[in-house]
C-alpha cells in the first residue's frame, strides 16, 4: 500500500506536523550513516548507470583505439658493473694505487660517459647505422659531414641509462621497432664504453710516463752521488759498518756483555764465600755449608761416619765402654769427623780462591770496556757528519723507489681497464614489445574513465534540480510528502498502457495508481486542527505537471468511495477538466460567479461515477474581484454544505494570481509536482508567492513518477521497494 512514510529521525518540516504526529528521534549511528551513503551512492549510480557507462565506454574505446594504432618498440637492456674506481696519475701524489670516490658521484660521471657523443658516434660507426632502414630514411636531407652526429642524437633519444638503485650497476636500456637492433645497439654501447675507457687510460699513461721517465733518470743520478759520498767518508773517518753498525759499537756492545758477566760471576762468588763464613761463625761444623753439602768426599765420608756410629751404638749396648772393639770403634769415628773437617776447610779454601779470581776477570772487563768506550766517544763527532750524508742518500733513493712503483703502477693499471668496469649481463633479443604497453594503457584507461564517469554523474547530479523522491519534498520544499502517483507507463503492460490516467483509477480500481489516489484521499480527509477538510485546492507551479489529471482522478476516487463528491474547474485560462471527463461544457463556474446560471444548472454528471463537475469554458478576461466577492462566498458554502468533498483545480500558483485567490479560501491545499521534471527554484518560487498570503500547502504530491526507476533512488523514496510489492496490485 502506497501509504505516507515519512523520515522521523529529526524535526517535522513545515506542515508536516499537521499530517502526521511527531515521534520520537532515533538516534543514528555513524556506522548506519557510512551505510546509508553507500547506498546514496549506489543509488546516484543506478540512476545514471547510463551517462556513466556511456563516458567509462569512450574513454577505455579511446584508450584502446590510441594503444593498437601505436607501432610496438622493443627495449634490450645491457648491464654493466662499474668498480667507481679512479686511476691516479698525478706525478706528485704519492699513491699510485685507483682511488674510490664519493659513489654516487662516480656512478653518476660513469653514466654521463656512457651518454658521451665519442660513444655514441663509436657506436653508429661501429654499426654502420646510418645505413639502417630506421636511420637512413630519417637521414635522407641531412649532410653527409653531420650524418654520424645526427644518428649520435636518434639514438640518444632512445637511449635510456640508469641506476637500479644504490649500486653500481648501470642498465643500458635502447628502444627501437626492430628487436635485433635493438639488442645490437645497447651491447654496441657496452662496449664501446669500454673502449673508450682503454683509450683515455692508455693515453693518460702514455703523457705521464714522459715525465716520470725524466724524472727518474734525475733522481737516480742523485741517489749515486749520495751513497757515494757516503763511502767515501766512512773510509776515512773508520766508520765501516755491518748490517748497518759501526764495528767499534760492536766492539763495545761486546766487551759490555763480558763486563756485566764477570761482575754476575764476581757477586756470585762473593756471596758464596760469606755465606759459608757466616755459617762457620755461627758455630757450624761446616758440614751444613752449602759447597759441603754438594762434595762427594764429603757426601762418602758422611755415610762412612754413619755406619761407624751404628756398630759403636751395638758395641756399647753389649759391651762395657772400655772394651777395645768400642775403644776402637770410637777412635775409627773421631778420624772420620776429622776427615770431615779437613774437607769442609779445603771447600772454604776453594770459595776464596774463586772470589778473587773472579774479581780479577771483572776488572779485567771494565778495563777494556772503558778503553772501547773511549774509542767510540772519538768517533760520534764524525758519526754526525756520516749521519746526515746517510739521511740524504735515503731521501734520495725513498723518491727514487717512489717514483718507480708510480710507474709501474700507472702502466698496469692502464692495462686493466676490465677490473673497473665489465659487462655484467648482455642484452637478451626481446620477444615482446616494451610499448605499448597494452594492459597498462586499458588500466589506466579503466582508471580514467571511472574517474571521468564519476565526474560526469557527480556533475549531472549536481546540476539535477528536480524532486525526485518524498525525501526531497520534504527537505527541500519543506512540505510533507503526500503520495507519489504513478506514471501509466511505468505500471501498465499490454493494452492497459493505453487507458488514460485520468480514467485509470476508475477501469483499474486494484492498480498501484488508484492505491495511490486512496493513500493521498485518506492523509488529506484528516482533519486539521479538530476541522474537518472539505475544501481542497489543488495547484502547481507551473503548467504540464499533471494536476488537472491529479484533480480529476482524485475526485473520481473520492466518488467510487461513496464521498459526495464535486470538482471544480478553477483554471480559468487554459480549463481541461471537461476535456478529460470528455463532455463539452456550456456553462460553468464562472457563468454562477456572474449570475448569469444557478449551481444545478452549470454541474455536469461525470460518465464514468456519480462526480460532478463544475466546469470552466473558456472567457477572455474575468476580474480578480469575482473571487472575492459576495456571488464565490455563497458558491463555496453552498458546495461545503451539499457536498462531502469539493476539490478546486486551479491554474498554476506561479503562473497566475487568480489561482493564490482561490487556494486562500480553500481548507487545504495540494501542490503537484511533477517527478524529475520540475525545478526546485520553480517549486520554491510559488510556496513564497502564496506564503505572502499565508498560504502553506498541507503537502507535495509527485506526479507521473517512474516506478521502475524510483527504485534506483534508494531509500529516499517511499515507494523504492515497489518491485518487492508490485505484485499485490492488479
Amino acid at each position: 500500500m502506497n501509504d505516507i512514510r515519512i523520515d522521523h529521525s529529526g524535526p517535522m518540516p513545515g506542515p508536516l506536523a499537521t499530517i502526521l504526529p511527531a515521534l520520537p528521534a532515533a538516534a543514528i549511528s555513524p556506522a548506519r550513516d557510512k551505510i546509508d551513503n553507500l547506498r546514496k551512492i549506489l543509488a546516484v549510480l543506478r540512476r545514471r548507470w547510463l551517462p556513466f557507462l556511456g563516458v567509462f565506454l569512450f574513454v577505455v574505446g579511446g584508450t584502446a583505439w590510441f594503444t593498437w594504432q601505436q607501432t610496438p618498440s622493443y627495449t634490450a637492456t645491457t648491464n654493466l658493473v662499474v668498480n667507481s674506481r679512479l686511476l691516479n696519475i698525478s706525478t706528485k701524489d704519492k699513491d699510485v694505487l685507483p682511488v674510490v670516490p664519493t659513489q654516487d658521484g662516480a656512478v653518476d660521471t660513469e653514466i654521463q660517459i656512457l651518454l658521451s657523443p665519442e660513444v655514441l658516434e663509436r657506436t653508429v660507426r661501429s654499426l654502420a647505422l646510418t645505413q639502417k632502414p630506421p636511420f637512413a630514411a630519417a637521414l635522407v636531407s641531412t649532410p653527409e659531414t653531420n650524418r654520424i652526429g645526427a644518428a649520435a642524437g636518434m639514438v640518444r633519444s632512445h637511449l635510456e641509462v640508469s641506476r637500479p638503485g644504490a649500486t653500481n650497476v648501470v642498465a643500458i636500456s635502447y628502444t627501437s621497432p626492430d628487436p635485433a637492433l635493438a639488442k645490437a645497439v645497447a651491447d654496441e654501447i657496452a662496449r664501446q664504453y669500454l673502449h673508450v675507457k682503454t683509450d683515455t687510460r692508455l693515453q693518460a699513461a702514455s703523457s705521464v710516463g714522459e715525465g716520470l721517465a725524466e724524472q727518474l733518470e734525475m733522481l737516480r743520478g742523485k741517489v749515486e752521488q749520495a751513497e757515494a759520498k757516503v763511502a767515501q767518508y766512512k773510509s776515512a773517518n773508520n766508520l765501516l759498518s755491518s748490517a748497518g753498525v759501526t764495528l767499534s759499537e760492536q766492539e763495545i756492545s761486546i766487551y759490555k756483555q763480558q763486563q756485566a758477566a764477570a761482575r754476575a760471576n764476581l757477586a756470585e762468588e762473593q756471596a758464596r764465600l760469606r755465606t759459608a763464613q757466616t755459617q762457620l761463625r755461627s758455630g757450624s761444623s761446616g758440614d751444613d755449608v752449602g759447597e759441603a753439602l754438594n762434595s762427594q768426599v764429603v757426601e762418602q765420608l758422611r755415610t762412612q761416619r754413619s755406619t761407624l756410629s751404628s756398630k759403636l751404638a751395638d758395641l756399647k749396648s753389649r759391651y762395657r765402654p772400655q772394651h777395645p772393639d768400642v775403644v776402637n770403634a770410637e777412635h775409627q769415628l773421631a778420624d772420620v769427623d776429622a776427615a770431615i773437617q779437613a774437607e769442609i776447610g779445603r771447600v772454604i779454601s776453594n770459595l776464596e780462591a774463586r772470589a778473587q779470581v773472579a774479581g780479577q776477570r771483572a776488572a779485567a772487563a771494565s778495563d777494556i770496556a772503558a778503553s772501547a768506550t773511549g774509542a767510540l766517544a772519538s768517533n760520534n763527532a764524525a758519526s754526525v757528519r756520516l749521519n746526515e750524508l746517510e739521511r740524504q742518500a735515503e731521501a734520495y733513493r725513498s723518491n727514487y723507489a717512489a717514483m718507480l712503483d708510480r710507474q709501474n703502477a700507472i702502466s698496469s693499471q692502464a692495462m686493466i681497464a676490465d677490473e673497473d668496469a665489465r659487462i655484467f649481463s648482455p642484452a637478451i633479443l626481446p620477444r615482446f614489445p616494451s610499448s605499448p604497453n597494452k594492459l597498462l594503457n586499458m588500466a589506466i584507461g579503466a582508471m580514467l574513465g571511472l574517474i571521468l564517469a564519476s565526474l560526469v554523474t557527480w556533475l549531472l547530479q549536481m546540476f539535477d534540480r528536480g524532486i525526485v523522491t518524498s525525501t526531497d519534498a520534504e527537505t527541500r520544499l519543506g512540505l510533507a510528502h503526500l503520495a507519489n502517483i504513478p506514471s501509466i507507463r511505468s505500471i501498465a503492460t499490454g493494452p492497459d498502457r493505453a487507458i488514460p490516467a485520468e480514467r485509470f483509477a476508475v477501469d483499474r480500481p486494484m492498480s498501484i495508481y488508484a492505491e495511490s489516489l486512496r493513500s493521498l484521499r485518506l492523509a488529506l480527509m484528516r482533519p486539521r486542527h479538530g476541522q474537518p477538510v472539505n475544501l481542497i485546492g489543488i495547484t502547481s507551479s507551473c503548467p504540464g505537471e499533471g494536476k488537472s489529471t491529479l484533480a480529476l482522478s482524485l475526485a473520481r476516487t473520492a466518488a467510487l468511495a461513496g464521498d459526495r463528491t464535486l470538482l471544480i474547474d478553477g483554471d480559468i485560462r487554459r480549463p481541461s477538466i471537461a476535456q478529460f471527463a470528455g463532455f463539452t461544457a456550456e456553462h460553468g463556474f464562472l457563468d454562477i460567479l456572474s449570475g448569469h446560471v444557478s449551481l444545478s444548472q452549470a454541474i455536469v454528471q461525470d460518465p464514468l461515477t456519480k462526480l460532478h463537475i463544475l466546469p470552466t469554458p473558456i472567457r477572455t478576461f474575468t476580474p480578480h474581484e469575482s473571487f472575492r466577492g459576495e456571488a464565490m462566498q455563497r458558491l463555496l458554502a453552498q458546495v461545503r454544505a451539499e457536498y462531502d468533498v469539493v476539490i478546486i483545480d486551479t491554474a498554476p500558483a506561479l503562473a497566475a494570481s487568480d489561482a493564490r485567490i482561490i487556494l486562500d479560501q480553500c481548507d487545504a491545499v495540494v501542490i503537484a509536482v511533477r517527478w524529475k521534471k520540475t525545478l526546485l527554484p520553480m517549486v520554491q518560487a510559488a510556496l513564497r508567492k502564496m506564503r505572502t498570503l499565508h498560504i502553506v500547502p498541507v503537502g507535495a504530491v509527485l506526479t507521473q513518477v517512474d516506478m521502475k526507476a524510483v527504485s534506483a533512488y534508494g531509500y529516499g523514496d517511499v515507494d523504492f521497494n515497489y518491485r518487492a510489492y508490485k505484485g499485490y496490485y492488479a
